[in-house]
């Protein structure tokens, strides 16, 4: 019961303060801007991960077990991504700025969630992930993860949904006691991100997500992603085949690992950075084909969501 007391919290916690941040951003010109790149139209505010991102953690805080060095460390990684998105959101931050925290904040996760060494489950024929190269790895994984996340908030309702379908899965498969840091924080920050949505799942959004949300959520999918693989290398499927639990977390991740990966092909092929913004995602494609964003929000959130359902179909 008290979980979903903490939930309803959330969510309307982040209705009622929401406008007050909307109101905020317009009187003191704190707005996102056209521009080339950028669909929108006219300036609009990108405080959705300011309000939704503390309402989710309190409520983590609030129904997690135990305040141990896992909760304060993810914490504090957060608030690091969480005040470097604030700032870029107003003042446009270079990469080579904002890297250097990503990373920070990713070494003290998997640090102090023990996330290495890791059995990878014979995924493409990899074990053991551990020593200096397991490292490499993990950090190029989360810097991939957070940005991955991140290009995904493109289209008015795409990301917010997308987490809602993926943590939603998430929270169903880590529930139990092997995982009982993780089910509540993903549920609060579905919760809060329903809260979000109420204003950025429109045609003209009140307002856009930010860094300071998309950032937080690219890492929290990373933890949970490296966490869920160390603990279960394989899954078992109905028909008692065992798989490597990576495939399965690449097809819940499915667009944003192939926008991302789609993207840096096509920069690099023309001789350009793979960090500097363009056009070029899937869904600016998409809706430059069909100018219809409710659609092509509904018809790649209704895919995320069938393969979820197949999953858990699967397994069960």
């Amino acid at each position: 019961m008290i979980t979903w007391v903490v939930l309803a919290a959330v969510f309307l916690a982040v209705v009622a303060v929401t406008p007050m941040g909307i109101a905020y951003a317009k009187r003191t010109g704190k707005l996102d801007n056209p521009s080339i790149r950028k669909i929108h139209k006219d300036p609009t505010p990108s405080i959705g991960g300011h309000i939704f991102i503390p309402a989710a953690f309190i409520g983590w805080w609030v129904l997690v077990p135990e305040i141990d060095a896992k909760v304060i460390s993810l914490t504090i990684s957060a608030a690091i991504l969480y005040v470097i998105g604030i700032i870029d959101d107003a003042r446009n931050l270079s990469h080579r700025v904002k890297l250097p925290f990503q990373v920070a904040a990713s070494t003290l996760v998997i640090y102090t969630w023990n996330l290495l060494p890791m059995d990878f489950g014979g995924a493409f024929g990899i074990h053991l992930v551990h020593s200096w190269w397991g490292w490499v790895l993990m950090l190029a994984f989360f810097q991939f993860t957070i940005n991955a996340i991140n290009y995904t908030d493109g289209v008015n309702g795409l990301l917010g949904s997308y987490t809602l379908i993926s943590f939603g899965f998430l929270a169903w498969f880590t529930q139990g006691g092997m995982y009982p840091h993780m089910s509540p924080l993903l549920l609060t920050v579905v919760a809060g991100v329903l809260g979000f949505l109420v204003f950025n799942f429109r045609k003209t959004a009140r307002t856009f997500m930010g860094d300071t949300g998309s950032t937080v959520i690219g890492l929290i999918s990373a933890m949970t992603t490296a966490r869920i693989i160390g603990k279960q290398p394989q899954i078992e499927l109905t028909n008692g085949t065992l798989i490597p639990t990576f495939f399965m977390l690449v097809a819940v991740f499915w667009y944003p690992l192939f926008d991302s990966l789609q993207v840096y092909v096509r920069r690099l092929s023309r001789g350009n950075s793979p960090f500097v913004a363009d056009r070029s995602h899937v869904h600016h494609v998409l809706l430059h084909l069909t100018n219809k964003n409710h659609l092509l929000t509904s018809v790649l959130i209704i895919t995320g969501l069938l393969i979820s359902i197949s999953i858990v179909i699967w397994k069960l």
